[in-house]
């Protein structure tokens, strides 16, 4: 079953939404321009250009906010934390060909990483992989200035489930994968492993951003769904998919059992008036491993590595640094 397919069940099954009618928007819905839009309520080219610019609004904000995600003492905000990241990865990369590949490509943090980044490497090639080609124009303006003269900027307009390690393999020494914006969370842990299969290669390391699920951090879990961007973003995607919105999409946490693991989900659902009765839209339903569980994926399901680990001073957000492990040649007894 999809992700979608085990939270609806799971909605169904027990709760306050057991009775209600749910409807539920595949990601590939919600983002791609690749397909030619169909005639509907709204231009959807225009409103996937306004998706991506609440997400941006979204990643301004969190680096911008005095104190967001700090702890008690006001340490470890969101953009220290991002500081802290952001200097071993010019370690990483120091005096090497740099190939940085974003799939999902976001202005706001991808810059602040890539200008102190871009300053340690022999050379680097940006890579942006995005369903949604409005984005192309934002990144070129974010990230070009960074990297020209230094290397090259290339944006593939393609599903990045699509896209193989073939496609970006070039003259490197070093190619770093960057899952942020807690895009990891709309993934089964089996997909994203895949994923990861299929792109990476010799010297791949793997960067991923989660919110993550621990007791006493549900209450950031929903502060970050409450954002007023978030809510505008669901009643988008509710006009999207032709739906009336009523009112702000709620929220809640439902727990799966996936694979002898029971993960908790966030779940928000935007109460719509759809052709011939109302109901609810789900139009965000995002993973929330815990910090252990996080490091249990890349090994069983990623064949890598973990190398490095930030949280927030809350512990609400972290960063993962992984190394792909290639797999020995066939027959090899190399363990």
């Amino acid at each position: 079953m999809s992700l979608n397919a085990l939270v609806v069940d799971a909605l169904m099954h027990a709760g306050p939404y057991k009775s209600q009618r749910l409807w539920t928007v595949e990601n590939h819905e919600k983002y791609s321009t690749l397909a030619p839009p169909a005639s509907g309520p709204v231009d959807l080219q225009t409103c996937n250009h306004d998706i991506f610019l609440l997400m941006c609004a979204l990643n301004q904000q969190g680096m911008s906010q005095h104190g967001l995600c700090a702890d008690a003492h006001g340490h470890g905000a969101l953009k220290c934390t991002i500081d802290t990241l952001a200097d071993r990865l010019a370690t990483l990369s120091w005096r090497r060909h740099l190939h940085y590949v974003e799939l999902g490509p976001e202005p706001v943090k991808t810059a602040h990483l890539l200008a102190r980044i871009a300053d340690s490497c022999a050379s680097i090639r940006y890579t942006a992989i995005d369903i949604n080609q409005t984005s192309e124009h934002a990144m070129r303006a974010a990230i070009l200035p960074i990297v020209e003269g230094r290397g090259s900027f290339n944006y593939i307009a393609a599903d990045y489930r699509t896209v193989t390690h073939a496609d970006l393999c070039f003259d490197q020494d070093l190619t770093l994968i960057t899952l942020l914006g807690f895009q990891e969370g709309n993934e089964l842990a089996v997909s994203t492993g895949r994923l990861i299969r299929t792109l990476a290669g010799d010297n791949t390391y793997i960067l991923s951003e989660m919110q993550v699920y621990e007791e006493g951090l549900q209450s950031a879990i929903h502060a970050f769904y409450a954002n007023p961007n978030m809510l505008r973003f669901s009643r988008l995607i509710a006009f999207q998919q032709g739906f009336t919105p009523l009112g702000e999409h709620e929220i809640t946490l439902v727990q799966l059992d996936i694979l002898d693991e029971r993960i908790h989900v966030a779940v928000t659902l935007q109460p719509v008036r759809g052709p011939h009765q109302q109901g609810y839209l789900l139009t965000n339903i995002c993973l929330k491993y815990t910090a252990e569980q996080f490091r249990r994926v890349r090994a069983l399901h990623c064949n890598c590595s973990v190398v490095g680990e930030w949280a927030s001073g809350d512990g609400s957000v972290r960063y993962q640094l992984a190394k792909y492990l290639q797999q020995p040649p066939f027959g090899s007894d190399t363990p």
